[in-house]
Parts: structure tokens; sequence; C-alpha cells
């Protein structure tokens, strides 16, 4: 009886609903970033880790809760928005597409297996070793 109760008890352990988002990423080239360098990412305005890596972000699909969390997150709009600053980043070829999985969880599973990736998470903790120290 108590198997069922399991999956529960780890979603319960995971989800980080209500706190500042988690960024996670591969092989950056610095130990701590400023939120606002981070948020340089996520709106495209920067390109390159400190290494010289080409970042890539990647995000959830957007039609989910989190894509909006990070629309809000990263350029104080909402998901449309989001996705039109995107596009037209992408079309004018000032940075390169992001990568879209499905949720949090392939997020995670990208960037741990991908150098330079870069995602954020809302309701899922990362494992620790990618999480990036933001100040």
């Amino acid at each position: 009886m108590r198997n069922w109760l399991l999956p529960f008890f780890l979603f319960g352990a995971l989800s980080v609903s209500g706190q500042e988002p988690i960024v996670i990423a591969n092989s950056t080239g610095a130990d701590e970033w400023q939120t606002e360098q981070i948020q340089d990412i996520f709106i495209g305005e920067r390109s390159f880790w400190d290494n010289d890596k080409p970042v890539t972000v990647v995000l959830p699909f957007n039609k989910t809760e989190s894509f909006e969390k990070t629309a809000n997150w990263a350029l104080d709009s909402d998901g449309f928005d989001y996705q039109k600053h995107w596009l037209s980043l992408v079309f004018q070829g000032r940075a390169n597409a992001p990568v879209f999985v499905a949720n949090e969880i392939e997020i995670i599973r990208y960037v741990t297996n991908h150098e330079g990736a870069v995602g954020i998470l809302h309701f899922t903790e990362g494992p620790e070793e990618f999480r990036m120290q933001i100040q």
C-alpha cells in the first residue's frame, strides 16, 4: 500500500513552485552570475559563455505554465510576447533559436547532455552540479 504514495512524496520533494527559478547550465566557464546576465541570455542578448562556447537556450514548449513563468521572469511579459521576441531575434539573425522540449524534466536531460546549454526551472529542482550560482 505504501508504494503508491512514493511518487507523491518524490514530486513534493522536487517541487520548487513559489520560489525563485533555478537556472541550470552545462560548461559556462564561470562560477557566479548576476541575475541580469542570466536574463540577458534568456532574452537573446548574450550568445556566448565566458569560455567562448555558444549558449544554447532550452525552453519548454510555449503552451506550458513553465514557459509563461520564464517569459515573465526574463522579459516581464506573457508567453505570446516572449515567443514573438525570440522569433524576431532569430528572423533578424541576431540569435540562434532556442531548443524547445516538452517539459522541465526534458530541460534537465538536454542541459546535462549538451555543453553550453542552459535552462530555467520553476517547478523542478535540477541536479546540484549543474545549478548556476546567481548573485
